[in-house]
């Protein structure tokens, strides 16, 4: 889902954030991109210690991607009470961004509901802080009739993918016992994944089964893959999510890998992150998750699966 927001001031942009990102943010570091082919936005968690090290793999995280797809303006939004690592970070990034030919639209830091325009040279001071509203702004109004969901937290929005107890422990008995007469693996799972896309239920414990005891095989994860499109990626991403949160640990790496691109396709970058949080929990070298994780990093726009992607899903 592509989602079009018209930033106009301060306001506007802490605005923008949670309705961007699908969470409220906390302790971190915001990116916002403007007048690029395909904008984009980034969070980062703030480094535990502000030191060059630190700041350095700042900047360059956040640079790389704007230089690939040619960002004009980039606005930065610090989420801390802590004013000297929010004026530490502007110092970094303000200078090399416009070095490098991005405009600095503004550093702002947010907290508890107020906000302030951060300096960026060493003499300086904040401006006094200001409050702001994003639970009633025009852009959550938006994001609810989009269908979009603002969580509290980041981890609120993780909870959306964790483990559901229950399921695991029914959907674990089931896989431990002999395995049915096999046949085209991947044609069963496309029919079953759809029949659940087209009428919006659950998936059951049977169907739910006959997936997760393929998922691991290759044309089993291209035909999942595959079957993703532009008109039905959201209940793709509803399917897979509820099929990760009842996945015993050896099918999670592959079905978190499904819904990290089902995320991913929908707009949902940081929810792709959760997803592959629970793949690398159980195998960090997953290689569609690795892939995926690369995709996000650069800021690969959902698009490009389309125009360049579908020949090698890996």
């Amino acid at each position: 889902m592509t989602t079009t927001l018209t930033a106009r001031g301060p306001e506007d942009l802490l605005a923008a954030v949670p309705v961007l990102l699908g969470f409220q943010p906390q302790d971190s570091l915001v990116m916002l991109t403007f007048g690029a082919e395909h904008t984009f936005h980034a969070r980062l968690d703030l480094p535990a210690t502000v030191d060059d090290d630190s700041l350095t793999e700042v900047v360059e995280t956040l640079l790389a991607p704007c230089r690939t797809h040619e960002v004009d303006h980039v606005a930065f939004v610090v989420y801390s009470a802590d004013r000297a690592t929010a004026a530490a970070l502007a110092a970094a990034l303000v200078p090399t961004f416009v070095a490098d030919g991005v405009g600095v639209v503004d550093v702002l830091r947010a907290d508890r509901g107020w906000w302030c325009s951060v300096p960026v040279r060493a003499d300086a001071t904040e401006t006094p802080p200001q409050p702001y509203d994003d639970a009633h702004h025009p852009f959550r109004a938006q994001a609810v009739f989009d269908g979009r969901v603002t969580h509290g937290s980041r981890e609120d929005l993780r909870s959306t993918l964790a483990p559901d107890v229950d399921l695991r422990r029914r959907w674990g008995e089931r896989l431990a016992g002999p395995p049915a007469p096999g046949g085209d693996e991947a044609a069963l799972v496309r029919d079953l994944v759809a029949a659940w896309v087209t009428s919006g239920e659950e998936p059951d414990d049977d169907g739910a089964e006959q997936v997760l005891r393929v998922v691991a095989q290759v044309e089993v994860r291209d035909a999942a893959l595959y079957a993703v499109t532009h008109d039905t990626v959201q209940e793709h991403l509803r399917v897979w999510s509820a099929l990760l949160r009842g996945a015993p640990d050896p099918q999670v790496p592959d079905v978190a890998a499904v819904a990290a691109f089902c995320a991913w396709q929908a707009g949902h970058g940081a929810l792709a992150w959760c997803a592959l949080d629970r793949c690398f929990e159980v195998d960090p070298e997953h290689r569609l998750g690795r892939c995926l994780a690369e995709c996000l990093v650069r800021a690969v726009p959902p698009t490009a699966w389309s125009e360049r992607g579908r020949s090698d899903p890996a």
